[in-house]
């Protein structure tokens, strides 16, 4: 058996983790360990483009040591994702490496565990287990924890899947909660047998917590782009900005930050992550990366909640997210994480707008000049925007108008699949080579 570690060890406890995790493998006769220590590795990030499904097919554009982890990954059996549970998933370290992962994957939809998913590029993809550490042990970032790397593991293909949350208060039981995360026999999505359990998942992490007091009108508004793409090129910008107009509209300063201010952890990033805490509302309006943010957007909240960690001023927390699959559904594990960081950063949780088919935006002209398929995403900001002014929560309208499919399922993959074709033909891509499989060489 070969083992692939995708390690983020930047704490003492996650260190003897890992040392732990090392001893098991060599305890369960795994001689064939590669660990690839990501806090030391310079690592571009992904900045979602596609290049590596219509440009250079199963292949990333940016060569570093991602190459490297990707055919390492492709050779396994098994690969375990080891890092500090943060805010129920994982810390920008390692998603840096994850979000760059999709090259394994083909680019054309098909259905598995009730949702639309991306087809595997190879015949072999290796088992997924995801083991993390927290100081105290918080039962709903476990369950979160576990919910993402079931989520990931349909995502990409894995025969297997298993998970561990271990904490300081009882490492006596770090080696049985590991040797139970690497025998596990757990099918990805066994237990998704309908989408109604996701939808309601959903709508239970998107709901706004209960307002304790007579709320206040902000004065201010940070609005966060979570795209790593260039400006001007983002559905998630868009709608920030259309968001923006609306909040200004109503009488509140904004001022619109982006996630590729978070690249580094210099004083471009510290001053992004105290203007943000510094706001009454912060909005994130992100797409979805690996079912969960990317790196870029997980590296500023963990920076605005360092800034924020034992202030008392009170602050509001909202989030609007998009996937490029046709379900909102998606977005579940996303969202409890967005719910998990308002609770962490010290924030009321206002509430979460998540967008199925995220496709429909073009992302080069205003939101308010775009029609047909987009009108449910402006009659939700029309909903949502005056309730935040006002201090309030989103309503329940404009989550409602925010979940109204653009399109049928089935129609939204069709075109999905035939605008892969389009792009790779646009590149002088062949056809055939978009599902070239360059690892197998």
């Amino acid at each position: 058996m070969s083992t692939v570690i995708l390690s983020a060890a930047t704490k003492p406890s996650v260190r003897s983790l890992k040392a732990a995790l090392q001893a098991a493998l060599v305890a369960r006769g795994e001689t064939n360990v590669r660990v690839f220590e990501l806090a030391t590795m310079k690592l571009a990030y992904c900045q979602g483009e596609f290049d590596c499904w219509v440009k250079t097919p199963g292949a990333c554009r940016s060569k570093d040591a991602e190459v490297d982890i990707v055919q390492a990954i492709h050779d396994a059996e098994n690969v375990v994702l080891l890092d500090e549970v943060t805010f129920g998933g994982h810390s920008h370290t390692l998603k840096r490496a994850q979000d760059r992962l999709i090259c394994l994957l083909s680019p054309f939809f098909e259905k598995r565990s009730a949702l639309t998913h991306h087809g595997s590029r190879y015949d072999k993809a290796a088992n997924l287990f995801a083991l993390g550490w927290m100081p105290r042990r918080q039962e709903a970032l476990v369950q979160t924890w576990s919910d993402l790397a079931d989520a990931n593991a349909v995502n990409m293909v894995a025969p297997h899947v298993g998970t561990a949350v271990v904490d300081d208060v009882t490492p006596e039981h770090w080696p049985k909660a590991i040797e139970a995360m690497l025998s596990s026999t757990q099918q990805p999505g066994d237990t998704i047998h309908a989408r109604g359990p996701l939808t309601a998942a959903l709508r239970a992490a998107a709901e706004p917590a209960a307002l304790s007091t007579t709320p206040v009108a902000p004065r201010t508004a940070a609005l966060l782009v979570g795209s790593p793409k260039h400006k001007g090129t983002s559905a998630s910008e868009v709608m920030a900005r259309a968001l923006a107009l609306r909040l200004e509209q109503a009488g509140v300063t904004t001022q619109t930050h982006f996630a590729t201010e978070f690249v580094h952890d210099g004083d471009t990033a510290q001053a992004s992550a105290r203007a943000i805490a510094a706001a009454d509302v912060f909005i994130l309006v992100t797409p979805l990366y690996v079912d969960a943010f990317p790196a870029l957007t997980t590296h500023a909240l963990q920076l605005v909640a360092s800034v924020r960690a034992g202030q008392a001023r009170p602050s509001v927390f909202a989030l609007v997210i998009n996937c490029g699959f046709p379900e909102p559904e998606q977005c579940r594990t996303a969202v409890a994480m967005a719910r998990h960081f308002s609770d962490a950063a010290g924030y009321h949780w206002a509430g979460a707008l998540p967008l199925g088919g995220g496709g429909v935006i073009n992302p080069k002209e205003p939101l308010d000049k775009q029609y047909g398929p987009v009108e449910h995403v402006k009659k939700a900001l029309d909903a949502a925007a005056p309730a935040l002014a006002r201090g309030e929560n989103i309503p329940a309208s404009a989550l409602e108008s925010m979940l109204v499919a653009p399109m049928p399922d089935v129609a939204y993959r069709i075109m999905g699949d035939l605008g892969w074709r389009y792009q790779a033909y646009t590149h002088g891509v062949a056809q055939a080579q978009l599902r070239a499989r360059p690892l197998d060489v």
